[in-house]
């Protein structure tokens, strides 16, 4: 979650007036465009994908580009959304969702021109080695970072979560992305863009971290409506991570299951032994195999209970926050997976979050 005043906090639970702006630059961060508001437009951020954040922006007829000049063309845009509260003052207070490229620009029937954007990971997958890649870094993180740079050398990078270690012994043939995934569940973690356009390395296990934030119905809440799922599907009690070696002698074949007994998913117990087997590519070690198939077993426990909330835009909430989210006498601790920021004054919210399940 993204810090911000008491003010902005307070202010969510009542009546206020909501702030947009696009401000548009070159890669390199020359400006072509400052403060454009938008007449509609969603952000959407995702976990699940390797480009986290698509934006679609809707523009006045004067932003579609006749040509590569334009402040706003797909050969040279980059997008920064602001969205955040306008103050009675006149005072704003914003905070970054997007930043990314402008990939489509369409000029509709009625004059409007819509936009969508990708964020700078899209840059990075985009850019496939043009010869067969070995590792060359003493780290992983290390490792991973060289090769975004090596496609997009004006990348800037976050504050990771994960423990770095020793580089694995890898050659890739193309797939620069599919690099970045091994590289990442090396280290137990997925790799993405912030808001602001830095890359991290981030956990992705689904253990419920700290909440940052409650969320709830009635007098003084922001939540308006919410889903609640509670299911079997894809949820596991058992993983096996099967890694290829270097040397060519047997895959390292590491599993992790639920071993106990008070846990509703305990392997052999009433939920059944439902398993899942994971190959990768990856040599990876023993210990490397173990925190991954452990990594996936939380996670898929975690699909057992989801919510889908509609709330009041909170644009400092981030995916992978954990919140706590209550709706009609029911509550839930989420880790959160995917939000819908809305870019107009009337549409709400929507969150999408799994629970944070330990399933030891």
């Amino acid at each position: 979650m993204l810090p911000a005043t008491a003010t902005y906090r307070q202010a969510l639970r009542g009546p206020h007036k909501r702030f947009f702006s696009v401000d548009v630059t070159d890669i390199d961060g020359a400006p072509r465009a400052l403060n454009v508001r938008p007449l509609n437009g969603r952000v959407d951020a995702r976990l699940t994908t390797r480009v986290t954040r698509e934006a679609s922006l809707t523009l006045e007829d004067t932003w579609y580009p006749d040509t590569a000049d334009d402040p706003m063309s797909p050969e040279f845009a980059v997008v920064h959304i602001l969205a955040g509260i306008e103050y009675g003052n006149g005072l704003t207070e914003t905070f970054p969702i997007f930043t990314g490229r402008v990939d489509t620009a369409n000029r509709m029937p009625d004059g409007t021109v819509e936009f969508t954007c990708y964020d700078l990971a899209a840059d990075v997958v985009a850019y496939p080695f043009e010869q067969p890649r070995m590792t060359s870094e003493a780290s992983t993180l290390a490792e991973l970072r060289a090769l975004i740079l090596e496609a997009l050398p004006q990348a800037t990078f976050g504050v990771d979560t994960v423990l770095d270690t020793d580089t694995p012994q890898l050659t890739w043939d193309e797939d620069r992305g599919s690099a970045l995934d091994d590289l990442s569940q090396a280290v137990g973690g997925r790799w993405y863009t912030l808001g602001d356009g830095s890359f991290v390395v981030r956990e992705f296990s689904y253990a419920t971290g700290p909440i940052v934030a409650d969320y709830a119905d009635g007098p003084q809440g922001v939540v308006t409506s919410a889903t609640v799922s509670r299911s079997r599907a894809g949820a596991f009690n058992a993983v096996v991570v099967v890694s290829e070696r270097t040397d060519g002698t047997d895959p390292v074949r590491v599993p992790a299951r639920v071993n106990n007994p008070a846990n509703p998913l305990f392997f052999g117990g009433k939920y059944g032994k439902v398993s899942q087997i994971i190959k990768i590519q990856t040599p990876l070690s023993t210990t490397q195999a173990q925190v991954l198939a452990q990594t996936q077993l939380n996670a898929s426990a975690a699909l057992r209970e989801q919510w889908d909330a509609s709330m009041v835009p909170d644009m400092t909430l981030e995916p992978g926050d954990t919140v706590r989210l209550s709706y009609r006498g029911l509550t839930g601790v989420q880790i959160v997976d995917q939000i819908t920021y809305p870019l107009n004054n009337s549409e709400l919210m929507q969150v999408n979050g799994r629970a944070g399940v330990d399933p030891q």
